[in-house]
């Protein structure tokens, strides 16, 4: 039978656990469980395990659906299933192809620490994949709940392997050999295999000692596998309840992770653009104020802070009560804003995004994993420092951005204009020579005309720049 879809959107990505999957209605989360999953959830709330892992931040929110009209509902709308939960709402959610490589090291930390906790439990998790988990307020949390189960076997983790090409090998190429986290996953959802890893690190690099116990080793052993007789296999499939072993690979696993993060050094330009950016110190704190009086007088809900840097104006918009979701082309300065949001929570999503070229839908019937366009929108966008990076670098024209700003934002754009005489301007102009001379505000005013109305500008003090507040027309 088919699902009503009546009042239930199903998510397109949950469609390839067996156990159930999620879907949204009336603005709420919920996730569909077969009999098995039910029973598992079950243990580990009458254990207690379930509340201290929401409780602990690890997992995210989860009650079971236990009001009679609602389950009634529910069970009309979705044939075949009998029991469901709800989660907290997450918004909005992010992939492993936006994220800094601390946030991936984040979450595969966090993937450890829970399959270390459930061991405990006796329970393990059955995949191992960056997918489950999103940020909430800059910090990891794990969202699927149907991964849980009770293996009969705890030395080793099934999920190792899938651990490896998801989490390990993305943060070894990116630590290693300059790989970024979109080129290894928008061409691979599931990540790259132990083969096309070894060929990567080359025949000498694969026998380095970093390399050896997650890839050389391993792909020795896989080929041997293959030629495995069904008895041979059969040996590996014993019970085994002693979870010893695999918590010690998971302790090895948790360090190793932490040295690759820990390791990498932000070093690019835009990374450290606050320091060499042509701004006073009377001009910043102008401009800060200014946004920030712009932000109380429209009292955003949510903020998109597109070329965000380091993340200072993402800090002014949560403060002013918004949430925030802080986007930068610039691995680096996203990095860093990632790691200051480790000591300094607050309402934030860091994203690593190109605005002049942000995220396709890929996966399954490209549907599996929306656009960042379907996935984020905003009541107010802050384009701040951006326009000439997009004009200059991404090679928009003013009405491809004023149309992409109206895309972006449902009522509010803070615009600062930056001219061509500009320092930072001239900065991007070098080896380039293309004549800007037609980049005037009046330009920008008459090309953003169509789409918005200018609510207010303000000349920044000391500086060429002016900031604009824009509203969106009906």
């Amino acid at each position: 039978m088919m699902m009503d879809e009546s009042r239930s959107q199903r998510d397109a990505a949950s469609f390839r656990d067996p156990s159930g999957y999620v879907f949204r209605r009336d603005g709420r989360i919920f996730r569909a469980i077969d009999r098995d999953c039910h029973r598992i959830l079950g243990e580990l709330i009458d254990g207690g395990v379930l509340g201290r892992l929401i409780e602990q931040r690890l997992l995210v929110g989860t009650r079971p659906v236990d009001d009679p009209e609602l389950l009634s509902t529910l069970r009309h709308e979705h044939p075949g299933y009998e029991h469901f939960v709800e989660h907290d709402l997450i918004e909005p959610i992010t992939y492993p192809y936006e994220w800094s490589a601390s946030m991936l090291a984040d979450a595969a930390l966090l993937t450890l620490d829970l399959q270390e906790r459930l061991l405990e439990a006796g329970h393990s998790l059955k995949d191992a994949t960056p997918y489950n988990v999103q940020f909430m307020g800059g910090r990891p949390v794990f969202i699927d709940v149907s991964s849980i189960e009770r293996p009969a076997r705890l030395d080793v983790w099934i999920a190792l392997g899938q651990f490896g090409q998801m989490f390990t090998f993305p943060l070894l190429l990116h630590r290693h050999h300059g790989w970024d986290l979109r080129s290894y996953f928008v061409g691979s959802l599931g990540g790259r295999d132990l083969e096309q890893v070894s060929r990567s690190l080359g025949r000498l690099g694969r026998w380095r000692p970093r390399n050896l116990l997650d890839v050389t080793l391993p792909l020795l052993f896989h080929r041997r596998a293959s030629r495995m007789t069904n008895d041979g296999r059969s040996r590996l499939e014993r019970e085994n309840p002693d979870p010893r072993a695999q918590l010690m690979n998971l302790r090895r696993l948790r360090t190793k992770v932490r040295a690759l993060a820990h390791g990498y050094r932000p070093r690019s330009t835009w990374s450290d653009y606050t320091s060499t950016c042509s701004y006073a110190d009377q001009s910043e704190a102008a401009k800060k104020a200014a946004v920030e009086r712009y932000l109380r007088s429209i009292g955003p809900a949510t903020v998109l802070d597109i070329g965000c840097n380091t993340g200072d104006y993402s800090r002014i918009a949560a403060r002013c009560g918004a949430r925030v979701v802080a986007a930068d082309a610039d691995h680096d300065a996203v990095e860093l804003l990632h790691r200051r949001l480790r000591n300094e929570s607050a309402a934030i999503t860091p994203m690593v995004l190109d605005l002049s070229s942000p995220s396709p839908a890929i996966g399954y019937l490209n549907r599996e994993r929306p656009s960042f366009l379907d996935r984020v929108g905003a009541d107010c966008v802050l384009a701040l420092a951006l326009i000439h990076h997009l004009h200059v670098s991404g090679n928009l024209p003013l009405p491809a951005i004023r149309d992409l700003f109206a895309a972006l934002t449902r009522r509010h754009v803070i615009l600062e204009f930056v001219p061509p005489h500009d320092p930072m301007f001239r900065r991007l102009m070098t080896f380039r020579s293309t004549r800007h001379d037609d980049f005037t505000i009046e330009a920008c005013r008459d090309a953003f005309a169509t789409a918005f109305e200018v609510v207010d500008e303000q000349p920044i003090p000391d500086s060429p720049r002016t900031l604009m507040l824009l509203t969106k027309k009906a």
